[in-house]
């Protein structure tokens, strides 16, 4: 028992008198996301806390920000917690900076990322630490690439790149060095980002090939890599050699995905796609450009360079006659175009208003540009609402409805003679009342309520307490199709979603998955999937599995 009681003192005392370094020790060799790494935070945690020692406790909920993978924003709120009673300016600073590059890198919320990249460099600003303080313009200059400012964000990344490059004999720890060559490798990135948009190839060709010579034959550096082959595929795609920018491009993706960077994934994505189309491979182009569609639909997320996508998709299935998908992503268009607008508008305002050094003195030719590309949106915005409004005007004065739909289960085989829409019926409807019922088709929607398999449309009516003729007139007005089409494009899409985003999905059958969808049978869904998408579900089912490798 004494002796016990001995290893159980003499333990406690050895806890107790570890430092802070000794802590991180423990959990140096873990990579990001790795969430067994909190088992050996928490103590850190723990004892700074105790001893309230609040610098140490910042840095501990820092480390818990880069291991952790769902609960980042609550450490980074920890973080800055702990940093503000520290009442340190460069702790503080930091802190903020966590918090921005959660918004940035990991959930791209750019407007909230500059809000708190600008709160840091309120207190980072007349640093002494230049580390930090060339840190925090880095980031300014990630959201000045961003909005195209890219001559101002060069000069930046310039800057960073000479600082980041520069040995420092004080800075003796490997994580310290590796930070510094991480920094050094991202600014030269950006560079090679800001060069290829000033259509400044050769440079950016030469820093290129730096970085991946630099980040060669060193794991811990794959990622950074990645970027590099991302830019070089990049300037391959422009020079035309296709066949090398694929190569390339595959090469990244690999890296990129598995950090979940769908950024730089849709921006492969849409090269892919344009290299195909210039081989005339148009099906196999839209495949890809599609893939940028789900990444806004999943993400909310835009990125100027991947507009071209929604052009493409508009024009191939204007060329095909496929009213329903031009129609779809014409309306994607719209709801990108609004995003983009927005948070070009507010970025912009926000960095002229807040952020002002001698070193990156922003000019009224810049506000101007802002204001002019938000011009720009509305007046293009206009001009799409106008071609949407003409285009569903004439397509309901063309089109039929099949009057006896809700008698008729979703999936039948039997044809029926439509009927034309009876426009005064539609005409005399009270808005109010119009949009009473969109408003309930919205929520059935959220609430999956085409699942259900043998549907009609009077069953749906009396849901949405209206009746037939209202409902049918209201959906082929507001929903560009009759009602048998408009749930099975919800059904299709559904479809798509739960296989790309749910592994079990990819190992059902085609019956599984076309009952759990709301479909008859296998045959109706094959064909609809066809026709709304394009490809096959057996082919879509494989590739979601290669892209998920």
């Amino acid at each position: 028992m004494k002796k016990a009681i001995f290893i159980f003192v003499f333990i406690s005392l050895l806890m107790n008198g570890q430092k802070f370094s000794d802590y991180r020790a423990r959990y140096d060799n873990f990579d990001e996301n790795d969430g067994r790494a909190l088992e050996f935070v928490n103590p850190y945690i723990k004892k700074a806390r105790k001893e309230e020692n609040y610098k140490e406790l910042s840095q501990a909920y820092r480390d818990a920000v880069y291991f952790t993978k769902d609960k980042k924003l609550v450490y980074a709120d920890s973080t800055i917690w702990a940093a503000l009673l520290s009442k340190d300016s460069d702790i503080i600073g930091n802190a903020y900076l966590t918090k921005g590059s959660i918004y940035y890198f990991t959930l791209r919320k750019y407007q909230k990322a500059l809000d708190e990249y600008l709160k840091a460099w309120t207190y980072l600003k007349d640093s002494d630490n230049s580390y930090l303080y060339h840190k925090n313009m880095y980031h300014i200059g990630v959201v000045k690439s961003y909005l195209g400012y890219y001559e101002e964000a060069l000069s930046i990344f310039s800057k960073c790149r000479i600082y980041y490059n520069k040995p420092h004999t004080s800075e003796l720890l490997s994580n310290l060095r590796h930070n510094r060559k991480k920094g050094y490798l991202n600014s030269l990135n950006q560079m090679g980002i800001c060069l290829i948009f000033l259509a400044r190839y050769k440079e950016a060709s030469e820093l290129v090939e730096q970085g991946v010579k630099q980040s060669a034959n060193d794991k811990n550096f794959d990622l950074e890599r990645s970027y590099f082959y991302k830019l070089r595929a990049v300037l391959n795609y422009i020079k035309k050699n296709d066949k090398e920018a694929v190569e390339d491009f595959n090469t990244a993706l690999a890296g990129i995905l598995k950090v979940d960077d769908f950024t730089n994934a849709s921006v492969i994505y849409f090269l892919k796609g344009k290299i195909l189309l210039r081989s005339k491979k148009d099906n196999e182009a839209v495949y890809y450009f599609k893939k940028v569609d789900s990444i806004f639909v999943k993400r909310n997320f835009v990125l100027p360079a991947v507009r071209e996508s929604y052009e493409m998709l508009i024009h191939y299935y204007k060329d095909h006659n496929d009213n329903m998908n031009e129609l779809y992503y014409t309306k994607q268009l719209l709801a990108f175009d609004k995003i983009l607008s927005t948070d070009f508008k507010y970025l912009s305002t926000k960095i002229h208003k807040e952020y002002d050094t001698k070193a990156l003195n922003e000019s009224k030719e810049r506000l101007e540009y802002s204001s002019l590309y938000g011009y720009v949106i509305a007046f293009i915005s206009f001009i799409i609402l106008s071609i949407i409004s003409g285009f569903r005007y004439h397509k309901v004065r063309r089109s039929r409805v099949k009057e006896v739909v809700h008698d008729l289960p979703l999936g039948s085989d039997d044809v029926v003679e439509p009927k034309e829409i009876n426009h005064s019926v539609t005409s005399k409807l009270p808005e109010q009342l119009v949009n009473e019922i969109l408003g309930k088709l919205d929520k059935m929607e959220e609430k999956r309520f085409y699942l259900e398999k043998g549907l009609t449309q009077n069953q749906l009516a009396k849901k949405l307490k209206t009746n037939t003729t209202y409902l049918s007139a209201i959906i082929n007005l507001h929903k560009g199709c009759n009602f048998n089409s408009y749930v099975n494009r919800l059904r299709v899409e559904y479809a798509k979603e739960m296989i790309a985003n749910d592994s079990e999905w990819r190992k059902y059958s085609i019956d599984t998955i076309s009952k759990e969808c709301g479909f008859s049978n296998r045959s109706n869904f094959s064909k609809f999937f066809f026709e709304i998408t394009a490809v096959n579900v057996v082919d879509f089912i494989q590739q979601m599995k290669q892209d998920q490798k």
